[in-house]
């Protein structure tokens, strides 16, 4: 079973990327389905995406401010204490 997936591109992109198709020799359904096996093996993007694409940057996570984790962090006094919550696991 297969299911479909969509995405919105401008059409200088989508002409672009059906020439490229083209001229390799694979559908261009068959390259986002390359591209999504690529990802999933890969456990992520498989090339340097930074470079690449103004999508990516408008999609990253701003990081972390200091201090914006407070208070849910916190360090035990003993190693093995956060351990005995798994007791049950892990028997």
């Amino acid at each position: 079973m297969s299911i479909q997936v969509s995405t919105n591109i401008d059409e200088t992109t989508k002409q672009q990327f059906d020439k490229v198709c083209e001229r390799i020799g694979i559908s261009p359904s068959n390259a986002i389905s390359i591209f999504i096996e690529g990802v999933i093996d890969y456990n992520g993007i498989p090339f340097d995406a930074t470079t690449h694409s103004q999508i990516l940057k408008d999609s990253v996570r701003p990081p972390f401010e200091y201090g914006c984790m407070s208070g849910e962090i916190w360090m035990a006094d003993d190693f093995d204490a956060p351990l005995d919550d798994f007791k049950e696991y892990m028997e």
